[in-house]
């Protein structure tokens, strides 16, 4: 051990002349030991939520989607969609088509959007076939079937059975200038789903593919068994998105390529500017612990200048006598670091096996907190306090190293 290390270490034990200069240390210590656990455990908690979030939506999005850039119909469908097949990372992947329409059941209206699918392409791209709460999924070659949200189905007061009908929006134009009655379509509900996401249960209805060709087909036009306006695709790793994505764009240029990332960018970036600011926040609680050690190690630097001058005088540099306290900053650090990392991991692993800290279940679809830990948290968080700590050592380490030490020895 050098004697630079050793003494912080000794100035860091020993009991002071001035009691406050202890006091203020050991509030300093606290103050890194709280900033570090609350951080862990907010980010922690941003975590779990990020990951429910993720979940649920992955379940019913695909991880790589391929739609026509103005939402039309897509170019030579059945070409894209075998050169999708044949990409290695590709597990599945399967066409569909989708527009606004209205939905009536009874007296009561609402836009929604209609997605025809293949049933069987479809299980293999989505969790939707293992969310249905009433009834069952939907079956191929049944065009007259629907499968719509459980609070689409409040909503409309329908029940599986019940009879809905379609108001397509295509040829809509052509009753405001001639005679033309809009498309309409009955369809029975085969099954309820729960995705655990609103804006899916309240908006989306799913038919077979046959069935919206025929719904959203143009008036006057074949109904083409190839029109579809997108290609859901299912990788084997989601971590290969962003490279699918790549291949596929320069592939097809003309289209347009999206991750499960990019179908809800909004709401990611929104979650990260959360990270950011709960991180910014809570780094404030270290940096006061930080202005606290500054304080109490300039008040050392003062109450030990004899000895500092005496060491100078047998020899220790301006680098060695910097060191000392550079090392008393540092030890604060990671002494404070390493006990508020071991509080936010208890205070995390009794939130996820106790559920401590509980939720409305009438309110939200979780019973508890969610909880997700990471390795990289830890260590990011512990190293931005160490650093902290370290460099508000760093002003009254240069102050000691500038010590005279004639003028020191001789300083009562």
């Amino acid at each position: 051990m050098s004697y630079s290390s050793f003494i912080s270490l000794r100035y860091l034990k020993s009991k002071r002349r001035i009691s406050s200069i202890s006091t203020i240390s050991l509030i300093s210590l606290l103050g890194v030991i709280i900033g570090t656990a609350a951080l862990i455990i907010v980010i922690s908690v941003f975590n779990g939520f990020q990951g429910i979030v993720t979940q649920i939506l992955i379940n019913f999005d695909p991880h790589v989607r391929i739609t026509a850039l103005a939402g039309d119909r897509l170019p030579n469908a059945p070409n894209v969609l075998l050169n999708v097949e044949k990409l290695k990372d590709v597990e599945s992947a399967t066409p569909f088509l989708s527009g606004k329409a209205l939905i009536v059941s009874g007296n009561i209206n609402r836009a929604v959007y209609v997605k025809g699918i293949l049933p069987g392409g479809n299980e293999r791209v989505s969790s939707l076939s293992k969310s249905i709460v009433l009834g069952h999924f939907l079956r191929p070659g049944k065009a007259n079937e629907i499968l719509i949200g459980i609070s689409l189905a409040d909503a409309l007061g329908a029940v599986v059975g019940d009879t809905v009908a379609i108001i397509s929006p295509a040829g809509l134009e052509l009753s405001l200038t001639q005679f033309y009655q809009p498309r309409v379509e009955k369809f029975v509900v085969c099954g309820i789903y729960q995705s655990k996401n609103k804006d899916y249960d309240g908006y989306y209805a799913f038919i077979n593919l046959a069935a919206s060709q025929e719904l959203f087909a143009s008036p006057g036009t074949v109904v083409d068994s190839n029109m579809v306006n997108g290609i859901d695709i299912r990788l084997k790793t989601i971590s290969d998105a962003d490279h699918v994505k790549s291949l596929l764009q320069k592939k097809y240029p003309t289209l347009n390529v999206e991750t499960w990332y990019d179908l809800h960018k909004d709401l990611y970036r929104m979650m990260t500017i959360e990270r950011i600011v709960a991180y910014t926040v809570l780094s404030l609680i270290i940096l006061v612990a930080a202005f606290n050690i500054l304080g109490s190690i300039s008040m050392t630097v003062i109450e030990k200048q004899r000895e500092i001058g005496a060491l100078k005088a047998m020899g220790a540099t301006n680098r060695g006598i910097v060191k000392i306290y550079l090392y008393e900053g540092l030890a604060i650090g990671v002494i404070g670091s390493a006990i508020g990392s071991l509080v936010g991991f208890l205070v995390g692993e009794a939130q996820i096996k106790l559920q401590i800290f509980k939720l409305d279940t009438t309110v939200y679809i979780i019973p508890a907190l969610p909880v997700q830990m990471r390795l990289s948290d830890f260590i990011i968080v512990a190293s931005i306090a160490i650093l902290i700590c370290s460099l508000a050592a760093l002003y009254p380490a240069q102050r000691a190293a500038q010590i005279n030490p004639a003028d020191a020895v001789r300083w009562e």
